[in-house]
Formats: C-alpha cells, sequence, structure tokens
C-alpha cells in the first residue's frame, strides 16, 4: 500500500472517531480545527451584527476621498504582515489605497490597525482622515491590553480614528487551547483582518463605479465587455461579501477529511524527521503565515518562489549554551522525508506548477489549498489542484466576486479569507495528532507584544531544535 493512500485512511478513521460537528455525543469535543474555525464564524458574525453601518461609512469616506483626488493608505493588517492577500498583480485587488508608510497629506485618508502611538497622533493633527481597528499590536485599543508590553500598550489609535472597526480582538490574537500548552493556537487577525477590509472595498468600489469613477483591478482575468454586470448597485455589496465569504467559510467543513489527511502527512514528516513547508509564490502570503507567527506552530517553514530561486523564510533559532538569538537564511534542500503545503491563488499558474514537480521529484508529500476555478471554471489541462497528493480549498475561485459597470474586472476576492482558514484548520488538526501520538503539545508561539511573549518565543525554538515540533 502507497504511503499516500495509507496516511489517508489513517486519516479518515482519526476524523471518523472524532465525530462531525453536527453529529458529536455529549461528552465528545470537536476536533481543534472545527473549533477554530466555529469560533471564527462567531466573530464574524458578531462584526456583521454590530460594525456593518461603521464599515459602509467608511466606504463611503474611502471613496469620497478618491474623488476628491486625495490618497488612501492602508496599514491593515491581514496576517502575518499588512501585505498579506495583497501581493504583486493579486486578483481582484485594485490600486485604490496605497500600501506605502509615506508622509500623508492633509485629506488623505488612512485605514489601520498598525502604527499607533505619536506618529497616529501627528498624522490626525494633520488632517489625515482616520479609519482604525484594533490588532495584538494595536496598544491600549484591545482587550486585555493590560498584559502588553509598556511600549505596545503606547502605540494608541482609537483616540485619533475618525471611524473605529471593531474587530473583538485581544491581546492573546487566538482562543483555541491545546492541551499541554499556555499559548493559544489559531491566529485570528489575518481573517477579520480580510473579512473587514474586503466588506469595505467591495462598497467602496460600488460607490465609485455608480459615480463613474474608474479605478484599476489587478490580475490576468479577460476584460468584462458588454452587458456582463451582475452587481446591484443600490444594494450595498459589504453585506453579499459577508454572505458569500461565510458560505463558503461553512463549505470547509465538507472538506474536513482531506484537511486532516494534510495534518496526518505533516504529523507523519515531523515524527519521522522531515520538515513541513508552506508554499506560496510570493512571500508576503501563506509563507510569511507560517513562520514564527503569533499562536502558529513552530514547526513550519515558510517557502516562497520563484521556481528557479526558491527560498526558505528567515526564522530564529537560540543557541542552547548562551541563549543568544540568531536569525537563519538557509538553502532548500528538500528530503522524502518533508511535506509541502501550497497556498495557490490559481489552479494552473506555470510557476506554481514547475515548483510542485520539484517538489513531487525530491518525494516530498504534496498538499494544496487555494481554488480550483478561474471564474467559476476548471481549466484544461494541468492544475496544481489535480497533481497534488490532496487538495483543500473547492469553494473559492481565482478571482473577485462582482462585477461593476465601467470597471474590466470583478473586484473583491474570498480566496485569501478561505486559504488562511484552511491552514489554521490544518494547523489545529496538526497539534491534536501529535498532542494523541507523543503526549507532548507542540510548541506555540506568543504574542511577542505580551510581557514574557519573546522569552516564550525563544523557548519554544529551543524545545522545536530538541525535539522537531
Amino acid at each position: 500500500m502507497k504511503r499516500r493512500t495509507l496516511l489517508k485512511l489513517i486519516s479518515m478513521a482519526l476524523y471518523g472517531a472524532a465525530g462531525l460537528p453536527e453529529t458529536c455525543p455529549a461528552g465528545v469535543t470537536k476536533p481543534l480545527g472545527l473549533q477554530y474555525l466555529e469560533k471564527m464564524r462567531q466573530i464574524f458574525e458578531k462584526i456583521k451584527s454590530t460594525q456593518s453601518e461603521e464599515m459602509l461609512e467608511a466606504s463611503y469616506r474611502i471613496a469620497d476621498t478618491i474623488k476628491k483626488g486625495k490618497k488612501c493608505h492602508r496599514v491593515w493588517e491581514t496576517g502575518h504582515s499588512v501585505n498579506n492577500d495583497f501581493w504583486p498583480n493579486r486578483p481582484g485587488d485594485t490600486n485604490i489605497f496605497e500600501n506605502k508608510t509615506i508622509p500623508y497629506e492633509k485629506d488623505d485618508l488612512l485605514l489601520a490597525n498598525r502604527g499607533g502611538g505619536s506618529g497616529m497622533e501627528n498624522n490626525h493633527k494633520k488632517g489625515v482622515f482616520i479609519i482604525g481597528g484594533c490588532t495584538p499590536w494595536g496598544g491600549s485599543d484591545i482587550q486585555y491590553a493590560e498584559l502588553l508590553l509598556p511600549e505596545v500598550q503606547s502605540l494608541k489609535i482609537c483616540p485619533y480614528a475618525d471611524i473605529w472597526i471593531e474587530t473583538f480582538d485581544t491581546a492573546y490574537g487566538a482562543f483555541i487551547h491545546v492541551p499541554g500548552e499556555t499559548a493559544p493556537l489559531g491566529p485570528v487577525t489575518g481573517a477579520l483582518g480580510m473579512m473587514t477590509f474586503w466588506i469595505m472595498m467591495s462598497d467602496t468600489a460600488r460607490i465609485l463605479a455608480r459615480d463613474a469613477v474608474s479605478f484599476a483591478v489587478y490580475g490576468d482575468e479577460p476584460p468584462i465587455g458588454g452587458t456582463k454586470f451582475k452587481a446591484n448597485l443600490s444594494r450595498p455589496l459589504g453585506e453579499l461579501y459577508y454572505d458569500t465569504a461565510l458560505q463558503q467559510h461553512k463549505a470547509i467543513e465538507d472538506e474536513f477529511v482531506s484537511i486532516n489527511e494534510i495534518a496526518t502527512m505533516a504529523v507523519h514528516a515531523v515524527l519521522t524527521g522531515g520538515r513541513v513547508y508552506c508554499y506560496s509564490r510570493y512571500e508576503d502570503a501563506l509563507c510569511l503565515e507560517a513562520v514564527e507567527r503569533r499562536a502558529g506552530l513552530a514547526l513550519t517553514y515558510g517557502l516562497w518562489g520563484p521556481p528557479d530561486n526558491i527560498k526558505i523564510a528567515k526564522y530564529t533559532i537560540v543557541d542552547r549554551v548562551t541563549d543568544e538569538k540568531k536569525v537563519v537564511d538557509e538553502a532548500f534542500k528538500p528530503t522524502g522525508n518533508d511535506i509541502v503545503i501550497m497556498g495557490t491563488a490559481y489552479p494552473d499558474n506555470a510557476e506554481d506548477i514547475e515548483c510542485l514537480e520539484l517538489f513531487k521529484k525530491s518525494g516530498m508529500g504534496t498538499a494544496v489549498i487555494g481554488p480550483t476555478t478561474r471564474n467559476g471554471i476548471v481549466p484544461d489541462g494541468r492544475t496544481v489542484c489535480k497533481e497534488a497528493d490532496v487538495h483543500v480549498g473547492a469553494g473559492c475561485d481565482s478571482y473577485g466576486l462582482f462585477a461593476l459597470p465601467g470597471i474590466q474586472r470583478k473586484v473583491s476576492p474570498t480566496s485569501g479569507l478561505i486559504q488562511n482558514q484552511i491552514f489554521w484548520a490544518i494547523c489545529g488538526q496538526i497539534a491534536e495528532q501529535i498532542v494523541e501520538r507523543t503526549g507532548n503539545a507542540p510548541g506555540i508561539f506568543l504574542n511577542g507584544g505580551l510581557k514574557g511573549g519573546m522569552e516564550k518565543l525563544v523557548a519554544v525554538r529551543r524545545t522545536f531544535r530538541q525535539r522537531g515540533y
């Protein structure tokens, strides 16, 4: 029996023993991956029920700023950086926002949940319109702020915000308890940042299209022409984005057997001396999400392209004798004991396929998180989804959701949000299986902005170097 077939059977058996979410008997705990997904939906629903008016008002202010010829700037956490889901030529993204932290001018607009404090106060005094939100690095604007380092507590945004988007995050930035670990698992800021951003962008794009204000939409989607405009410009599109994204989020559970299978492959790799690599074509995507992430696993390595120059993202190790930290920049040397989880935006991207070939030739196990379709159609020919050992992500598409009059491509994608959530569901299952098989909890990073957070990072990395997880 092939190793992949055996691992799949093991995964299905473990999943069956845990029970589906609708059929868990009394006293049986849901798998950690399902707990994470369910809790995230609860937060999404709370944001929708309490923050819809604020997000719609924010959309009008963003559109007004563009119509006045001023600039909109974005420092909005959507993962392990403010650039996750905004990599070059990202389908469905627009040129409405700039990702540059340059000096802002009066009447510019700043969307920010990072970088508070004196800089934010100065921008407020200058006349920059500020739309703010909270993250674990957002100072005193967050629950359990008293646990943050003093210098982080000073990074306030809320006092200077003209509009405040509450995301109900905490200083921990996570909420899933893994038996035997003190740090919670499962970051929330990436998904909360993406959901709120694309809700606001959906209505911003609608308002600009309604008022015949043109803007560019990135990606390689063929230009839309004729009468192929489905969006109702009189209805808030943010609500429709939320409903669609939540429906796709719920559909992740339909692929939970495959999620658990990927986790089984990863645990097998770790316990046999291999590595778990997380690949994306650009560093500011799944690659960076997997490297020393708050509430993330120590056992994942970031990996990014292009195919002829695949790199491991830099990470920290700690000298066992001196406790000195140093950043490691090492070459990628795959082995047959390794597994790679590929985060993709297109099913048939040539560079992703070339990287997949390289991974498979080295004997690595291969899993893909990403859409199977472009504009609802499965491409003819080769795709990473067809050729990888396991694929998850059938519920989303490569392109944006909404076609608008006068705009050549659809706006507001969901693939980044869904990929992020699938990945953290996988990590929940990895943690659960490691506990079941070894009796030990895998190392999980604490928010570095918390008191003791960096010391925890050092300790987790040290333990990881000793035992591999």
